[in-house]
């Protein structure tokens, strides 16, 4: 019988309330080893909230476990815990310029994270940067240029370098092809189709398209009005929806 490895990300009955209101309620969820999880759900349903909680960019108004990599997650205060968010995870934002300085130059802020993470010579910092960057198919001859100069779908690409420079075991993607043409928009699901096949990190995209999931996702889940209303493996979910809301994403995409 095929038994599923341990988990790398776990959360059990989180919540999370902001302004007097409830935004999450009850929410479980199991990431395992280079999985891609997509969370979907309409405009408001509560999929970044979740994303930000997992990311340990807020923290849930209660919970009875939250683990990454074994590691308990709720000693919100503890360095060990705080170093572990760093070097374990990266995260992708819908606008680059909440994790990019826009005047700075790609390669720089690319090697920022491996600054944070404690490196301290410089050469070796740029040199890790423009192979990742590389990799990724970003031009070499443009690294130099100051972030500011690029396009959307450019800066996003940078963005994923940036987040990926440190191997983390787990990427958090925002919405990221949101506001993206559909060249660049393309360029992008390339440029994660490609991390995925070199395999090794996990990754949690949120979106609001079923066609971007179906794409590169093994497993989805659909949220609604703060729920986790659906669970299934892509194609299940894409062939026999159940929830209505699931059944609504689905129509929406064909």
């Amino acid at each position: 019988m095929f038994e599923l490895p341990s988990p790398i990300l776990e959360i059990t009955e989180a919540s999370y309330h902001a302004g007097g209101r409830m935004i999450l309620e009850n929410c479980n969820l199991k990431l395992y080893p280079s999985e891609v999880l997509a969370i979907v759900g309409c405009s408001g349903s509560g999929k970044t909230s979740l994303l930000n909680i997992l990311a340990g960019r807020v923290s849930p108004a209660s919970c009875t476990v939250f683990r990454l990599n074994g590691q308990d997650m709720l000693a919100g205060g503890d360095p060990v815990v705080a170093r572990l968010w760093r070097k374990a995870t990266g995260y992708v934002t819908q606008d680059a310029a909440e994790t990019l300085d826009l005047n700075m130059s790609a390669c720089a802020n690319i090697a920022r994270r491996l600054f944070e993470l404690g490196l301290t010579h410089a050469g070796d910092a740029l040199q890790r940067a423009q192979d990742r960057a590389e990799r990724l198919g970003l031009p070499a001859g443009r690294l130099s240029e100051p972030v500011r100069s690029f396009s959307g779908g450019m800066r996003q690409r940078v963005q994923i370098a940036a987040a990926m420079v440190h191997d983390p075991e787990i990427l958090f993607l925002d919405e990221p092809t949101s506001g993206l043409d559909s060249i660049a928009q393309a360029l992008f699901l390339e440029t994660l189709m490609q991390v995925r096949q070199e395999g090794g990190t996990a990754m949690i995209l949120v979106t609001h398209d079923l066609r971007i999931a179906r794409l590169i996702a093994d497993r989805v889940l659909v949220m609604d009005a703060g729920w986790i209303v659906a669970e299934a493996v892509t194609d299940r979910l894409m062939t026999e929806p159940v929830h209505p809301v699931a059944k609504a994403l689905v129509e929406a995409m064909i």
